[in-house]
């Protein structure tokens, strides 16, 4: 049973501060630094095929994605794991997101309470800062999805580029065509320019935006572009389930092509919070019913919201201009 997307939101939230070692104010509880750069999705027809969704048509749709590191440290650079977060600007005036990171092969917790399980064998002990080691391998000896996903993180180059790695959504999506016939996939995003990687302490002696400038120097030359690829499910593999490894040799279908091309500012946007939420989707497009980690995803990012921005209270007038709530007593 899916117990829903606000389910523990507050407690995963202050999870990922516990493991992170505190709270940085007015960013992101994780991929706080970030820039945004806007671009083009052009659907295939194998696209449409497979999807009734407005995007997937084959009219170009604009796009923002948010490419950042994964911690919510803005100081902290990104190395060998960052996220691309897109968002498409569909015709009808609303949205639809899809956030995708690098170096896993899928995500390490199945349930909330395993992510809760997680973040607390990360968690820095107090008094010498550092993670107890036998309290993380006590977690991933209990799960061994999660030691896989360990294990690949730790063995993947860091970057040479943002434009020249793979980014995986992990989840697993049912697309529903015209017809009504549907098909469960995963996405993947695939770089045009080819994978490439480099060792981890030569882009650990690079500057803190290195990789931004790398990517604009690519733009002012012309877009950056990636390939978007659904792996389809077969019988037997998960599809509520974001910690399980689907086989490698799954079936993939190219169903459109970003570009990203220049930088822009959430200003430019009109957007000064860019939530990306993975339950956003739209007709034609739907998310598992029985994948916890999803849902509560959604629930998790709204704290996070409220957090960095100061919530409600802090827009505008409007909290100013409410009525007074008057005190309930209660009578002996």
């Amino acid at each position: 049973m899916n117990p829903g997307q606000f389910y523990k939101a507050d407690q995963l939230v202050a999870g990922v501060h516990r493991a992170q070692g505190g709270i940085f104010d007015t960013f992101r509880a994780v991929h706080a630094f970030g820039r945004i750069y806007a671009g083009t999705f052009t659907a295939t027809p194998a696209a449409k095929a497979l999807s009734r969704a407005a995007h997937f048509q084959g009219t170009p749709v604009p796009v923002t994605a948010r490419l950042s590191g994964t911690s919510g440290d803005p100081e902290k650079k990104a190395l060998n794991v960052v996220a691309m977060a897109t968002k498409f600007y569909l015709p009808n005036g609303t949205v639809t997101d899809l956030i995708a990171i690098t170096a896993l092969p899928a995500f390490f917790a199945r349930t909330p309470d395993e992510f809760l399980a997680a973040t607390e064998a990360l968690t820095p002990d107090p008094a010498t800062g550092q993670r107890d080691p036998a309290k993380v391998q006590a977690f991933l000896a209990g799960h061994p999805n999660a030691a896989r996903v360990f294990q690949a993180v730790r063995s993947q180059p860091a970057l040479v580029s943002f434009a020249q790695v793979s980014y995986r959504p992990l989840h697993a999506y049912h697309f529903v065509n015209a017809a009504g016939t549907g098909r469960w996939a995963r996405y993947h995003w695939e770089p045009e320019a080819g994978v490439a990687g480099q060792p981890l302490e030569d882009l650990a002696k690079q500057p803190h935006d290195y990789l931004y400038e790398e990517l604009e120097g690519r733009l002012r030359a012309g877009p950056v572009a990636f390939r978007l690829e659904l792996q389809l499910a077969q019988n037997g593999d998960p599809v509520d389930d974001p910690s399980a490894i689907w086989p490698d040799g799954r079936e993939r279908v190219v169903v459109g092509r970003l570009e990203l091309i220049r930088p822009i500012t959430e200003g430019e946007i009109g957007d000064p919070v860019m939530m990306h939420d993975p339950t956003a989707v739209t007709d034609g497009i739907e998310i598992s019913p029985d994948d916890q980690i999803i849902a509560a995803r959604r629930g998790a990012y709204l704290v996070s919201v409220a957090e960095r921005t100061g919530g409600w209270q802090q827009r505008g007038t409007f909290a100013a201009n409410l009525p007074s709530v008057p005190t309930m007593v209660t009578k002996e």
